[in-house]
C-alpha cells in the first residue's frame, strides 16, 4: 500500500512539475514558476528512479 501511495505521488509531482515548467517555457510572458517546476519534476523523477525504475533494472542505488 505504501508503494501505490508513494508511486502516485511521485507521477503526479512528476508530470505536474513538467506541466508546470513547458507551460512555463511556452507562455514566453512570465518565468515565475520555472524554477518550481523543474524542481518538482525532478523530485518526482529521483523518487520513482530509486523506489521502481532501479530495482526493476537491478541497478544499486546508494538507498539500497
Amino acid at each position: 500500500m505504501r508503494k501505490l501511495i508513494v508511486f502516485f505521488l511521485a507521477s503526479a509531482m512528476l508530470f505536474g512539475g513538467l506541466y508546470v515548467l513547458a507551460t512555463e517555457l511556452l507562455s514566453g510572458i512570465f518565468f515565475d514558476f520555472l524554477f518550481l517546476g523543474a524542481v518538482f519534476a525532478a523530485l518526482g523523477g529521483y523518487l520513482l528512479w530509486v523506489d521502481f525504475a532501479a530495482p526493476a533494472l537491478g541497478i544499486k542505488t546508494w538507498e539500497s
